[in-house]
């Protein structure tokens, strides 16, 4: 398993045995303390709730007993947690974080305690991390490859806390779930693209039998019984069923089911192992980060170049070119747009920039959600409000692509192979000369 880790293949999927909180006799669960607070606040009877189902027997009991709307508890819910976000981190996910070289952690919780323990291991608090979640009604992807992100990953596949019923809190939403994530419309694409390649570890998910299954069976994309990967589940639900024992060891004999260890103990033990082995990384991988988050601000009216992670090639030559002809150019070659605060610093450097170029190519036409669109919009938005004189979008087509129909109207360039040219180069000079002469007054 470390071996899989230090390779970037291990995927570890977080569920709420995990999630601890301190109290005077020790620790416990955060998700069954979340349960209690939420009858307290519903005025819903605790007695009798079952182990690792407390929420959805909450949530059953109010429904029954005062026939409230079911969007109530999902409010209701995000009120509670507002008390328990002040308390500590988990100290369980902060080991996990301490393992860098992990980039991509799933989650089955649908609160943020992940996220902190990785900004807060990783960056020193700042909000880094890419947070992304699912749900039946509106499906958000990873965008593009892991490893052109630059930052790691949390993908909540239960959704995350709101005031509406875009998270799962009763076993009926995660059946919908589910059932969304099989779907070939709603499914995260790029998100089980990475997970094919990579060893799931399933740690304290409370998931039934079947739902782990069929989880294993939709990271594999494939029958359970090809062995060609290997999945490590830590969890005392599955090592408990056992029926679901026998089916995996009958057809997915890859499986390893650690039945010795709760998952508090095993990601422990799996910390105390990876430290001895690798020992003072952390601060140096800490100083790295901050200086490859640092380096993505933008001089008021550099050129902006705009690009899809497969055309990094093509848009290092044409920034090389630019520098060598004297162009201040923003080029965010680590594409790091984690963290909630990405889109007020993207908003910021758009505005800031005195020509954005979108580079067009096979590898913009798709209909997922990518970064790249992100800027594209926010760029469309900001050059309604230049100057009528001024040219701020200017496309460059590098291969046969048809110009999307955003972009028809504004002054486009071919560079045929992406290559750069003479007049490319003068061009992008001459439209940053005239913005900075009228509005930076400089000559």
């Amino acid at each position: 398993m470390i071996q899989l880790i230090e390779e970037g293949r291990l995927v570890p999927v977080v569920g709420q045995d995990l999630l601890t909180v301190p109290e005077s006799t020790g620790h416990k669960l955060l998700y069954p303390f979340l349960a209690t607070k939420l009858a307290e606040y519903l005025e819903v009877s605790t007695d009798d709730l079952p182990d690792g189902a407390e929420l959805n027997e909450i949530a059953c009991r109010y429904l029954k007993d005062n026939r409230g709307k079911p969007q109530e508890i999902y409010a209701a819910l995000k009120t509670v947690w507002a008390e328990a976000a002040s308390l500590p981190v988990p100290e369980p996910l902060l080991q996990l974080a301490d393992i860098r070289p992990i980039k991509l952690f799933v989650s089955t919780t649908f609160d943020s305690s992940l996220a902190r323990a990785i900004n807060e291991r990783r960056f020193g608090g700042n909000p880094k991390t890419i947070v992304l979640a699912h749900s039946p009604n509106e499906t958000e992807d990873i965008p593009g490859n892991l490893a052109d992100l630059g930052a790691p990953v949390v993908y909540q596949l239960m959704g995350k806390l709101s005031a509406i019923p875009a998270y799962a809190v009763t076993q009926e939403d995660v059946v919908e779930f589910f059932h969304s994530l099989q779907s070939d419309t709603r499914r995260p694409k790029q998100l089980f693209h990475e997970l094919t390649s990579r060893s799931l570890l399933m740690l304290g998910t409370r998931l039934s039998g079947w739902l782990t299954s069929f989880l294993m069976r939709m990271s594999k994309n494939q029958r359970l019984s090809s062995d060609d990967k290997t999945d490590y589940v830590a969890d005392d639900t599955v090592a408990n069923d056992r029926n679901l024992v026998l089916f995996l060891e009958r057809f997915s004999s890859a499986t390893k089911i650690y039945r010795d260890a709760d998952p508090v103990a095993f990601v422990s033990e799996l910390h105390q192992r990876w430290t001895e082995q690798h020992p003072a990384t952390a601060l140096a991988d800490t100083l790295q980060s901050e200086r490859l988050l640092s380096a993505r601000e933008l001089e008021p009216g550099a050129v902006f170049l705009s690009y899809a992670s497969q055309d990094r090639s093509v848009v290092e030559q044409l920034k090389e070119a630019l520098d060598r002809g004297g162009v201040d150019v923003f080029f965010d070659k680590e594409q790091l747009q984690g963290g909630d605060k990405w889109l007020p610093k993207l908003e910021r450097n758009i505005h800031e920039c005195s020509l954005f170029v979108p580079l067009i190519s096979n590898n913009t036409s798709t209909p997922e959600r990518r970064y790249f669109k992100y800027e594209w919009n926010q760029a469309l938005v900001e050059a309604k409000q230049a100057l009528s004189e001024e040219i701020f979008l200017f496309p460059v087509l590098i291969d046969d692509t048809k110009l999307p129909a955003e972009f028809r109207d504004c002054q486009s360039m071919m560079l045929r192979n992406g290559s750069p040219t003479r007049e490319f180069v003068e061009r992008v000079k001459q439209l940053q000369r005239k913005y900075r002469e009228a509005r930076l007054g400089a000559t």
